[in-house]
């Protein structure tokens, strides 16, 4: 059997793992959420409490739910509201089910570009991660911000990705991601002069 062909059926088989066992991979990846939250609120007046797994509102399914609290300015002791970001295990599992079957599937001419692409993939999904489903989880708190800060109708830079990623643009990003990175370890050395006159001959 040739490796594109078992590579496409491990990456089939990521695929139907990842969709029965998202809630599982939600509550695995919620520390890291939680973590770039965080990071993203240090210059806001947002206080991250943690991420969870709950139910979603009509308990058809789970949700991935960012609690925290709002300030109106960053030196205020007291939260000015609290706050739950919502994002269903289904579209959190999008981004790393598309990013390594795309990668897994990619043909490779030996087992190094491989291990290389591998290797390299696990910076860039995490970092694909917090393009789409952190910054999911944090749009309540900008929206929060600005309401507090008397906008009545809020329409911030957050809300301009959000319909980004919902409209499309989540696929659309890890798959330039996913791409990317397997042109960038695709072959880099240029043929040898004497495999190209044998060719000749």
């Amino acid at each position: 059997m040739r490796p594109e062909i078992r590579w496409g059926l491990a990456a089939a088989a990521a695929f139907g793992l990842g969709v029965a066992f998202a809630p599982r991979y939600a509550e695995l990846a919620a520390p890291y959420y939680a973590g770039i939250a965080r990071v993203a609120a240090v210059n806001h007046p947002w206080d991250v409490q943690g991420v969870a797994v709950a139910p979603g509102k009509s308990n058809l399914g789970s949700e991935l739910q960012l609690r925290g609290y709002v300030r109106r300015h960053n030196d205020d002791r007291t939260p000015a509201a609290g706050v739950v970001g919502r994002v269903q295990v289904g579209e959190a599992i999008e981004t790393p089910l598309v990013f390594w079957c795309l990668l897994l599937m990619w043909p490779v001419t030996s087992r190094r570009q491989r291990i290389a692409r591998l290797v390299i993939g696990v910076p860039v999904w995490l970092g694909l991660e917090a393009l789409t489903t952190a910054t999911q989880l944090l749009l309540p708190f900008a929206q929060a911000s600005a309401i507090l800060a008397g906008d009545n109708d809020p329409v911030t830079g957050w809300d301009h990705w959000s319909r980004f990623l919902e409209a499309g643009g989540q696929f659309v990003i890890v798959c330039v991601g996913a791409t990317a990175l397997a042109a960038a370890t695709g072959r880099t050395r240029a043929p040898q002069f004497d495999s190209i006159n044998k060719i000749k001959d």
